[in-house]
């Protein structure tokens, strides 16, 4: 099974957006720079401003949170990415108070010619806190000298090839569940998309996971 993440609206949303900001901007620097009354234009970027923040978060506001199972593809145009397991790795060492769980993960280009790499693709680990957690590069490092060097999430990718990747993460030891999130573009740029998975306050799409 395959989830498809578009956000084409937003994207054209945001276009707009940007092309209607440029050009009042413009038309501002003009008119004062002929010594034109400028309030009319001034008022017209802030109210531009405040429509598109209030679509921005009103959307994301109406957002729900998505549960998929392990092993199902989210996709975004040709890169797809899966959660295809999780562990914890009792017989490394881990920070006090703290725990180390494998999350294994199945990269995929499902293109049928052009190879592919994704844009600052993120893997966070959702604890029920609402805090959010990287990979430790560190923890990663030890468990890569037992089980081998692991794929570069980020590599180039050619069309129809797959490879399976580990990332190790440091997790307080009461953690009993937690979940993945997969994001994947420009952190900045998605963070202002409308509808966009990572734009403030929208709800995710999580592969829960057991952390025991």
């Amino acid at each position: 099974m395959q989830i498809q993440v578009v956000n084409d609206l937003g994207s054209l949303a945001f276009a707009l957006f940007l092309l209607t900001a440029v050009v009042l901007t413009l038309v501002l620097l003009y008119r004062k720079l002929r010594g034109r009354r400028i309030r009319g234009i001034a008022w017209a970027i802030f109210i531009c401003l405040l429509v598109y923040a209030i679509l921005l978060v009103g959307v994301s506001l109406t957002s729900e949170t998505r549960t998929l199972a392990l092993g199902t593809d989210k996709c975004f145009d040709d890169w797809c990415a899966t959660v295809t397991g999780a562990q914890s790795l009792p017989k490394l060492s881990a920070p006090p108070g703290m725990k180390l769980v494998a999350v294994t993960l199945r990269v995929s280009n499902r293109a049928r010619q052009a190879a592919f790499r994704p844009s600052q693709p993120r893997v966070r680990l959702a604890l029920a806190s609402g805090e959010a957690l990287a990979p430790s590069a560190v923890a990663l490092h030890e468990f890569e000298t037992q089980a081998g060097t692991q794929q570069n999430l980020a590599k180039r990718i050619m069309a129809g090839d797959s490879f399976q990747t580990t990332l190790v993460y440091d997790v307080p030891v009461v953690t009993r569940e937690a979940s993945v999130v997969l994001l994947e573009g420009p952190a900045l740029l998605t963070s202002v998309l409308v509808g966009d998975e990572n734009s403030v306050f929208h709800k995710k799409m999580v592969y829960p996971i057991p952390t025991d």
